[in-house]
């Protein structure tokens, strides 16, 4: 990565030959990467290279719905226990708590980014992205156990960097500890005007940071304290680099020809008013006696000749909207399947003009199996990060230490609100199950009040009724 701090500043871009002399280390760059990271977050955040004013073509950033529709099916409904008897147990399932609250969205940047570092600081969870991180080692199976983390604040009007190293040291005594150096700086400039690392300062210089030590030395560990998501396929930009694609890396000439072919729809539609061109002889005429020609009517250009009625044309514009959705939904189709769906996922609704994912259905293999690759992906992730927590707690006497187990569960990406509340009407007409239970179920009532109901039906005899008047709409009682 050229520059470390890209993205974690806007005005501050530290050099990484900066951060490599601090440390004495060399990180693990690729040109090739930092590049597709920067795109891949340009055109996710709807500016990509091939917007064009002057030609009329926009974006709908489908790069982004696409990413967002993967990450929320990935945590569908995801939930952890923390199982255990003991005060660290506890202590941990209120941290995972934190990290599933938060997930879903940092998921979701991970997705168009090609993955994430996650840790424990002690009090918060970190989500790292690409480009704010430098890698410094890798083991025989690209795993990272070595990076640098970069974390800015500013205090009586300075500006300062905190860079906090990760990594493994070996002793003459072959034993191998986890060390955790953090270094601070109050940034400055050079001639050019480009910000710059600074000179190094005590932590306690800087408030926030003054409880910090210069360096811990960790025993017993075998995994970093950090973990890292990766995006789960080839890296096919750089094979070498340990980061993951983002999941359109493959997508991005249907990307493209969504954009040009949604634009080119939409010019059409604009263009399609009626017009009734006269001549400049009578639009004279009109402007001389201050009369107000409709909208739909425009003069013809100056020089053509207008002394007969075949001066007088209409334009009525050939709208080819059958054809431009044809286009665009197999864009979208080809799209989705390069970023990991079934075919046919996402489509454009002709009659509200809108991208939709449609429901995922049993058979949709492609699209069960990516989420799959992805939720044991990301659990991996967690477990790690989770046990990062665990060492770190026990090293700041944050509970104390006791064993734990994590469990996981991931909702059905296949299921449907609408059809498990159409079979749970169906039961309870049938007497397989009590109303009561369908109406706590699917029409959020209590269990008192739905059996109050029923009971109040019963009484009248009116119990079918009460079940057919009912407003049965989703999600309200």
């Amino acid at each position: 990565m050229a520059r470390l701090m890209a993205r974690l500043s806007g005005v501050l871009g530290l050099a990484s030959t900066d951060v490599e002399r601090e440390f004495g280390v060399k990180l693990i760059t690729s040109e090739y990467m930092s590049t597709a990271i920067a795109a891949w977050d340009r055109i996710s955040k709807g500016a990509p290279e091939w917007l064009d004013a002057e030609d009329g073509i926009k974006t709908v950033n489908m790069a982004k719905f696409i990413s967002d529709t993967r990450a929320k099916l990935t945590t569908l409904d995801i939930g952890i226990q923390v199982n255990g008897d003991s005060a660290r147990a506890a202590y941990l399932q209120e941290v995972v708590d934190e990290l599933i609250r938060k997930l879903p969205e940092k998921l979701c940047d991970a997705d168009r980014l090609g993955g994430m570092m996650i840790r424990w600081n002690g009090s918060s969870w970190d989500f790292v992205m690409p480009g704010c991180f430098g890698i410094t080692e890798v083991n025989s199976n690209h795993d990272i156990i070595g990076a640098i983390f970069a974390s800015q604040t500013s205090q009586d009007g300075n500006s300062y960097t905190r860079l906090e190293y990760h990594h493994f040291v070996h002793t003459d005594t072959e034993e191998t500890l986890y060390e955790v150096v953090n270094k601070a700086y109050r940034n400055s400039t050079d001639i050019s005007g480009n910000a710059t690392l600074g000179s190094p300062v005590p932590l306690d210089t800087v408030r926030v940071w003054a409880h910090l030590q210069p360096s811990t030395l960790i025993r017993g560990l075998d995994k970093p304290l950090f973990a890292y998501y990766r995006v789960p396929g080839a890296n096919v930009i750089d094979s070498n680099s340990p980061l993951g694609c983002s999941i359109f890396a493959g997508a991005i000439p249907e990307l493209e020809s969504v954009d040009v072919a949604i634009s080119r729809k939409d010019d059409e539609i604009e263009d399609s008013k009626h017009i009734t061109f006269i001549g400049q002889t009578v639009k004279r005429s009109a402007d001389k006696r201050a009369v107000k020609l409709p909208r739909f009517v425009q003069a013809l250009g100056i020089g053509v000749e207008d002394s007969n009625n075949n001066a007088i044309k209409e334009h009525v514009a050939v709208l080819r909207t059958e054809q431009r959705l044809q286009d665009i939904n197999f864009d979208l189709s080809m799209a989705g399947v390069k970023c990991g769906f079934s075919e046919g996922v996402f489509v454009l609704d002709g009659q509200r003009g809108m991208v939709t994912a449609t429901q995922i259905e049993s058979d949709d293999r492609d699209t069960i199996q990516t989420i799959k690759d992805d939720r044991d992906a990301l659990q991996s992730a967690i477990e790690q990060a989770v046990e990062g927590a665990d060492k770190l707690a026990t090293l700041l006497g944050l509970s104390p230490i006791g064993v734990y187990e994590l469990s996981f569960a991931f909702g059905d990406i296949t299921y449907s609100y609408e059809e498990d509340k159409a079979n749970w009407r169906s039961y309870a007409l049938q007497g397989w199950v009590p109303i009561w239970l369908y109406l706590t179920k699917f029409e959020k009532m209590t269990e008192d009040e739905a059996k109050a109901y029923v009971a109040e039906a019963k009484t009248e005899n009116a119990e079918p009724e009460l079940f057919q008047n009912m407003n049965l709409t989703a999600g309200g009682a």
